[in-house]
């Protein structure tokens, strides 16, 4: 489940499952599932996709998460995107019943290092979207002679 960009009160996914692209209202969503007494507060629920009917889920980052060990790439700039939505649900009171905002409160990521990855557009492409395409692959190397 991919976040492709986050507006001011949406956000637009993939569907992992068919490919489909929405825009989801941050209304549709809130921080927090409960499972057998238990609540999570790190997942944020996205509702079914309308086309293939598939449930998908966001985890934000663990609150003692080491530094991604990819820095700059899709999925270091997708989990700074999902931090960034679980913050914003829990900062406007999107939290699912029974869970105490306190423990909801994620990771904050500063807009220092927001800036770095995203230039003021929180907005993740695959290296296949970007501009220019797929990086050539390099070339084998070939044996001493």
């Amino acid at each position: 489940m991919t976040i492709r960009e986050i507006f001011e009160n949406e956000f637009g996914q993939e569907c992992e499952v068919c490919g489909a692209v929405r825009r989801v209202p941050d209304a549709d969503v809130s921080v927090g599932v409960e499972r057998d007494g238990q609540f999570d507060t790190k997942v944020v629920q996205l509702p079914n996709c309308s086309s293939c009917g598939a449930r998908e889920f966001l985890i934000r980052s663990a609150d003692n998460e080491p530094e991604h060990p990819s820095p700059g790439s899709f999925g270091h700039r997708h989990r700074l995107m999902v931090d960034v939505l679980h913050g914003k649900l829990v900062k406007e009171g999107r939290i699912a019943d029974r869970i105490d905002p306190q423990k909801a409160q994620g990771q904050a990521r500063s807009s220092e290092e927001l800036d770095r990855w995203f230039k003021g557009r929180l907005r993740a492409q695959r290296m296949k979207e970007q501009e220019g395409g797929i990086r050539p692959e390099p070339e084998p190397a070939q044996p001493p002679q």
